[in-house]
């Protein structure tokens, strides 16, 4: 029998090498394998890319019921590491340090105080949800939350973005105009969602929390007490030295989270979202290109979609007539393909990512082209609502599109004008050929044919009484002063307002509290010039002006 050499420290040394080798050739053998089905995912596992799994779909669901629950509470896809260079949160960490920044010194820390928080930036936490009949669960509507997991090395984070609903889902208004907070329209304009102010103090929130990261960790514990021991160790050795890091490229180059000016309440960017993301933004404080949240009912009618109609189907006129025959299931499912796209500047993914949604994009559009929007809840006129019917159907039907006689009206021809009524431009001129030579070399190409168009496309009015502030950019806040019945304020308060049920806008009543904090919108500001359509208003009586607008609540 041959003696056994005694087992020294070179030995040990030796067999380890050999046993990380082995790990190594494992690990190198996958990342062959996978890349020869999937590069990208050969690529994800090198880099460290971790993504929550997608939500499970009950399979009792038809198509629309699915589309209004992606709605409301669908990620896309976009709870994933890419996503947090840009857009999305480690929520955790961001939602303690929140709570940090808003919670007296030596008082208690709970995610109870959450909603309130958020409810400043004009989040809802509705008990009710109009379009998806069923109970809201109680998150808060329009951030989406999942954990991303990676199991070598093990990692968790559970990630939050915004979706949909943070823009998309409006509050319910009673009968004398005010907000219905506990009550949210899907589909409706969130008028009062101040994203830029949001982004900005989570930052700042962050920025200060983390001069001191042990007791930041030691707080998301106690405001998480559920937080596993992997989550924990990732944000201790992953999550909190990459913010550290990415704070100090901020702070280096003097700036916050944001490059660009998104807007006060209401109002958003997407264009400089978008140039940010495909990497052509290249001077952020020209990007003026705001834009005001729309009403969505009745966005099947458009043949090219966005402001100025920049986005269309590859094939087919971009702007041309649309009747009923028209709104087929294929006119759907382009529509939705190119709607996918949104999530690159507004959630942060990356074209290819964003282009694996089409099938969630096709469920949310089918359950769009059924939605209607909340009716008009105050009294209306019906005689002066029949005279103005006339007066749109002979001065607004051509741009805007051909209503029938019902009640509640529905459109029955759109025309997918685009011209100019002498708005402010500045949107129009921030879809600038860069961009759309950028858009046409994404994996988006045959989704979505990209243009500078030049011209704004007239929107359907379905739903209009509720989507105060007016015109692209939010720049009129009532229609009596967009008709030209009163003077059009240069400054005016937007967010967390009631609505005047006479004059059509937004309103502050004496004693009214508003729900989300307050902005201003100064017209003064580039993007936010309040000209435009008084030509069209010029020819029109006080009576007929007023006879119009009776008939604009019908829809």
């Amino acid at each position: 029998m041959v003696a056994r050499p005694p087992e020294g420290p070179a030995l040990n040394r030796r067999r380890l090498a050999a046993v990380a080798a082995a790990v190594a050739g494992l690990v190198l053998l996958a990342a062959v394998g996978w890349a020869l089905v999937d590069r990208q995912g050969a690529w994800d596992f090198v880099r460290g890319y971790a993504a929550a799994p997608a939500g499970a779909s009950s399979g009792r669901e038809d198509e629309v019921a699915r589309g209004a629950r992606l709605f409301a509470w669908g990620d896309f896809g976009a709870l994933n590491t890419d996503a947090m260079q840009s857009v999305a949160v480690p929520w955790k960490v961001a939602s303690t340090a929140l709570l940090m920044a808003h919670t007296p010194p030596g008082e208690p820390l709970s995610a109870g105080q959450l909603p309130a928080i958020l409810q400043r930036y004009g989040f809802l936490h509705p008990t009710r949800l109009v379009g998806l009949e069923a109970t809201a669960p109680g998150d808060t509507l329009g951030l989406v939350r999942g954990t991303a997991v990676r199991h070598v090395p093990p990692l968790a984070v559970e990630i939050a973005n915004t979706g949909c609903a943070a823009c998309h889902a409006g509050v319910g208004y009673d009968a004398q105009g005010l907000p219905k907070t506990d009550e949210a329209w899907l589909g409706s304009p969130n008028t009062s969602i101040h994203l830029q102010a949001y982004s900005e103090d989570v930052y700042a929130a962050l920025r200060q929390a983390m001069r001191d990261e042990p007791a930041l960790l030691a707080a998301v514990r106690e405001v998480w007490p559920q937080t596993t021991a992997r989550e924990a160790a990732t944000l201790r050795a992953v999550i909190l030295p990459l913010a550290r890091r990415r704070i100090a490229e901020l702070e280096a180059a003097g700036r916050g989270p944001l490059p660009f000016a998104n807007g006060p309440p209401g109002i958003t960017n997407g264009v400089a979202a978008l140039k940010l993301q495909t990497k052509g933004l290249a001077s952020p404080e020209l990007e003026h290109g705001h834009t005001a949240i729309p009403e969505l009912a009745d966005r099947t009618w458009r043949s090219a979609l966005l402001y100025d109609g920049a986005y269309a189907p590859p094939q087919g006129a971009r702007f041309r007539p649309m009747r009923p025959v028209d709104l087929t299931s294929g006119h759907r499912d382009q529509l939705a393909a190119i709607t996918t796209f949104f999530t690159v500047p507004t959630m942060g993914q990356s074209p290819e990512r964003a282009r694996a949604a089409v099938p969630d994009g096709r469920a949310v559009m089918a359950f769009l082209a059924t939605r209607r929007p909340q009716p008009f809840p105050g009294d209306l006129d019906e005689a002066a609502a029949a005279r103005g019917r006339r007066v749109y159907d002979a001065g607004c039907a051509a741009c805007h599109g051909t209503y029938d006689a019902a009640p509640r009206p529905r459109l029955t021809g759109f025309p997918n004008w685009c011209g100019d009524v002498g708005t402010d431009r500045a949107r129009l001129d921030a879809m600038s050929p860069d961009l759309v030579r950028r858009i046409k070399a994404s994996v988006y190409s045959g989704l979505l044919s990209a243009a500078h168009t030049a011209c704004y496309a007239a929107p359907p009015l379905t739903g209009l009484w509720s989507s105060a502030p007016y015109l692209h950019n939010g720049s009129v806040p009532t229609l009596t002063q967009l008709f030209g019945l009163e003077p059009r304020a240069t400054r005016f308060t937007v967010g967390g307002h009631a609505l005047d049920l006479q004059r059509v806008g937004i309103s502050y009543p004496q004693g009214y509290r508003p729900w989300s904090a307050p902005g201003e919108i100064d017209t003064a500001k580039p993007g936010f010039g309040n000209v435009g359509h008084e030509r069209e208003f010029a020819g029109l009586t006080p009576a007929q002006k007023r006879d119009l607008l009776e008939f604009l609540k019908t829809l």
